[in-house]
């Protein structure tokens, strides 16, 4: 049995798992946007879960955002968590609890949950975006995470799209896919069409009433995924891509423009087009799928 753990910039999130993936409730807690909070949270959650796991705890995971030392299981300098840096998350889960700590990338978790046992299920090669407060990424090669020279990943989430929103990255230029594709973007996209919203979860009701507003919002941030997969398409041409995070709720209602977009961009190569983009079925489980599947993976190698 193993404690699985989802950090993100605003919420902690877990769920005990074994390894053919079967899984406790999930359970989340708000995350306070200081060290010494998160180290509250942290512990709050694991004696939760390991109260209510039916069996005895091997390792703990933990899939968040980086930049980080997976091997030192450090934090570096997060870009959208300044707050942890130099966080030696590792020892202190050590220390607490007595168990080792297998860290990864969130999204690259995500990716690997999602041909697990998620949207993308037995696909062998796959690009998986996370859309959230930040915009994730992680590719599978062979079934398993393809993290080039970067030891957690690419972080594609910066390839430059273009100058578009004012707002600087997190990472300290203008124009990342990031900047463009967050939950902040789509505010602005909403709040554009004269709907002033503070989360994206707010728009239901005006889809259901089928809000002209929100429609077009929804088109526009659609087109806006489809030029950013146009081009993973020409560097990568992975026919499998998974959506997760806490915009793909909403994926009904904009991949209808990604398609329309991409087949714009890749019309005189239409080989390049995806087979699929697939929603996450539970984008709650999908890093927490790719830890216990991490973790199974490693204790099978030792």
């Amino acid at each position: 049995m193993y404690i699985c753990l989802d950090l993100g910039g605003t919420h902690l999130r877990g769920a005990w798992l074994d390894e053919q993936g079967r899984h406790g409730p999930v359970l989340v807690l708000p995350r306070k946007k200081t060290l010494e909070g998160t180290k509250e949270v942290l512990s709050e959650l694991i004696i939760k879960l390991k109260k209510s796991c039916p069996g005895q705890v091997k390792k703990i995971g933990l899939a968040t955002a980086g930049p980080f030392d997976r091997q030192k299981k450090v934090y570096l300098s997060p870009t959208n968590m300044p707050e942890l840096s130099g966080f030696k998350v590792g020892s202190f889960i050590q220390e607490q609890f007595a168990l080792d700590l297998i860290l990864e990338n969130d999204a690259q978790a995500a990716a690997l949950g999602e041909v697990w046992q998620g949207g993308l299920k037995g696909e062998n090669q796959a690009i998986v975006l996370t859309l959230g407060t930040g915009v994730g990424s992680g590719v599978i090669f062979d079934g398993r995470i393809w993290r080039a020279a970067h030891d957690t990943g690419p972080e594609l989430g910066h390839i430059y799209l273009g100058e578009g929103p004012i707002e600087r990255c997190g990472c300290g230029q203008f124009g990342c896919a990031e900047t463009w594709l967050n939950k902040k973007a789509l505010l602005d996209l909403f709040a554009r069409h004269d709907l002033v919203l503070n989360d994206p979860k707010e728009i239901w009701p005006y889809i259901r009433n089928e809000h002209t507003g929100a429609i077009k919002a929804l088109q526009e941030y659609g087109h806006r995924l489809g030029l950013f997969l146009s081009q993973l398409m020409i560097i990568f041409n992975i026919k499998a891509i998974g959506i997760s995070g806490g915009i793909s709720s909403l994926g009904t209602y904009f991949l209808a423009g990604t398609w329309s977009m991409l087949k714009q961009r890749l019309q005189k190569r239409p080989w390049l087009l995806p087979e699929k983009i697939v929603v996450s079925p539970d984008s709650q489980m999908s890093a927490l799928w790719g830890m216990a599947r991490l973790i199974a993976l490693a204790m099978r190698a030792d």
